[in-house]
C-alpha cells in the first residue's frame, strides 16, 4: 500500500456521484482521509512484515552456526552452512519482492482510479482514453507478477455473476467501467489476498522469531557464569515474549478491509452506495488506522 492510497477511496465517492448525486463534500473529504490513514498503517504493515522476515531468517542462521561447531572456511561443513544461508536469503528476496510488487501494484491501481476522474469530467476523452488504457495494461501486468509470485496458487477469479451499471453513469466514464469493471474487481481481490497470504506467513515468522530469540537473550544468559542485571533480563524476556503479537492480526484486518473497499467500488458503480454504509467504512478505517498508528 502506498501514501496515495486514498486517491482511489476518493474516486469512489466521485463515481458515486455519478450514480445518486447526494453525497455531501464533507462525505467526500472524511472518505478520501480514511483512505489516506488506512494506506499509512497497512504501508507501516508491510514494512513489518518485511523486518520479521528478515530477522526471522538472521536468528535461523545464527542458531545454525552454534550448532554446527567450530568449522574453517574450507571444511565440508562451512560449505553446507553457506548453501543454507543462500537458501535462506533467497527465500527473503523473495518475500520482499513479492511485497514490493504489491505495492507497485496498488500504485497502478491508484493511478488508474485517478484517470477515471479525468475520464469522468473530460470533453475530450481521447487522450484520457489512451492513458487509461495503458495503466491498466500495466495494472495487469502486474497482477500478473504478484500470482506469479506467491508462494501459494492465486486462481484467476470468474467474472462476478453480474456487474449491472447505474443508468445516470454516462459517457466515456461508462464505456470504460463497461469494458473494466471485471478486471479491477479482480485486482482489488489480488491484494485482498496476498495480504491474507503475507498475514499467514508472518504468522508462522513470528512465532519462529520468537523462540529462537528466547533461547538466544532469555534462556541462555541464565546459563552463562557471568551475572546479569535482573531488571534488565526481566524486561528483555517480555520484550521478547511480546514483540510483533499484533502484527499478524492487523494485516489480516488490512485484507478485511479490501474486501469490503472492493463491495463499496461495486455498490457505487451500481448506486446503491448509501450514506450509511459510506459512513461505516469511514469509521471502522479510521479505527484501524488509529491503533496501528498508536502502537508504531
Amino acid at each position: 500500500m502506498t501514501r496515495n492510497f486514498h486517491k482511489t477511496f476518493v474516486v469512489v465517492a466521485i463515481i458515486a456521484t455519478f450514480a445518486s448525486g447526494c453525497r455531501s463534500t464533507d462525505e467526500y473529504k472524511k472518505f478520501a482521509e480514511a483512505g489516506n490513514n488506512f494506506a499509512e498503517a497497512t504501508n507501516s504493515l508491510l514494512m513489518d512484515a518485511e523486518k520479521i522476515t528478515i530477522n526471522t531468517t538472521s536468528e535461523r542462521l545464527l542458531s545454525d552456526r552454534k550448532t554446527s561447531g567450530e568449522f574453517q572456511p574450507s571444511d565440508e561443513a562451512a560449505k553446507k552452512f553457506v548453501d543454507r544461508y543462500t537458501e535462506l536469503s533467497e527465500q527473503d528476496k523473495k518475500r520482499l519482492e513479492l511485497i514490493k510488487e504489491l505495492r507497485r501494484h496498488n500504485q497502478f491501481l491508484q493511478a488508474y482510479f485517478n484517470k477515471l476522474i479525468e475520464l469522468a469530467g473530460s470533453d475530450s476523452p481521447d487522450r484520457s482514453k489512451a492513458a487509461v488504457e495503458s495503466i491498466a495494461n500495466n495494472l495487469q501486468n502486474s497482477g500478473s507478477k504478484i500470482v506469479g509470485l506467491s508462494p501459494i496458487k492465486i486462481d484467476r477469479l470468474p467474472s462476478v455473476t453480474k456487474i449491472v451499471l447505474d443508468a445516470r453513469i454516462r459517457g466515456a466514464l461508462r464505456e470504460e467501467l463497461e469494458k473494466r469493471k471485471f478486471t479491477i474487481y479482480q485486482e482489488i481481490t489480488f491484494q485482498e489476498k496476498v495480504l491474507k497470504q503475507i498475514s499467514d506467513s508472518v504468522e508462522t515468522d513470528i512465532k519462529t522469531l520468537r523462540d529462537l530469540q528466547e533461547y538466544r537473550l532469555v534462556l541462555k544468559p541464565l546459563t552463562q557464569l557471568e551475572d546479569i542485571n535482573d531488571d534488565t533480563w526481566i524486561k528483555k524476556r517480555y520484550e521478547v515474549l511480546t514483540q510483533d503479537a499484533e502484527v499478524v492480526t492487523k494485516i489480516k484486518d488490512a485484507s478485511d478491509k479490501l474486501t469490503k473497499f472492493k463491495e463499496l467500488f461495486i455498490a457505487s458503480i451500481e448506486g446503491d452506495l448509501t450514506s450509511k454504509r459510506l459512513n461505516n467504512f469511514i469509521q471502522e478505517t479510521n479505527s484501524f488506522s488509529a491503533l496501528v498508528s498508536s502502537q508504531q
